[in-house]
């Protein structure tokens, strides 16, 4: 049993390494299965379907960053085959227009979603961007978050959120996509069904 200086030691290491790796939430309950109803009911018991039909929804940027969504999406269209999803599509990009610029990702992950549900996809990927751009001392800095949602239902299945850092001098892009790709780790794909 630990007293209360060792009980709050370990909180501090536990927070500085959640700190120094990037924070990361995952939909997994604590049994290490999918969140949501459809995965309480074992229906994802072993893995989602890495066979069925998948898609990238459109990413909505949080962050002050423009024009950095569409890359974001095509990045994640290149990683998604490796992590066992053979079928994935990507959203045919239409023009939203609106009055608010703070709305237009809000329009386009909709729109990308009534796409999805006409076009026969069971599963896709959406993502939010909460941080992106150079500190100070010239490192990048992004914050993203990704989440699979059954499109037959709109049940959010698994989710995770992280956040990286790189060097001085190292290329935006480049850290999202180690980003992105730590984060998919974290995906249960089942490659056989």
């Amino acid at each position: 049993m630990l007293n209360k200086t060792g009980s709050g030691l370990l909180t501090l290491v536990l927070t500085l390494l959640l700190v120094l790796t990037g924070c990361q939430y995952t939909g997994f309950n604590d049994a290490g299965g999918l969140g949501g109803t459809a995965a309480s009911s074992g229906l994802y018991r072993e893995g989602l379907p890495g066979t069925a039909n998948w898609a990238v929804l459109p990413f909505v940027n949080y962050s002050e960053a423009t024009s950095v969504t569409t890359q974001v999406e095509r990045i994640l269209m290149v990683q998604l085959p490796s992590r066992g999803i053979e079928n994935v599509r990507l959203y045919p990009e239409s023009e939203v227009t609106t009055a608010s610029k703070s709305l237009e990702g809000a329009h386009r992950y909709k729109n990308g979603k009534q796409w999805a549900m006409q076009n026969d996809i069971s599963f896709a990927v959406a993502g939010e961007i909460f941080e992106w751009y150079y500190d100070d001392s010239g490192r990048p800095q992004v914050s993203m978050g990704m989440a699979v949602i059954d499109i037959r239902n709109g049940e959010v299945i698994w989710s995770v959120n992280g956040s990286s850092e790189g060097l001085q001098g190292d290329d935006l892009f480049d850290i999202s996509r180690g980003l992105m790709s730590d984060l998919l780790q974290s995906l249960p794909i089942n490659r056989r069904i």
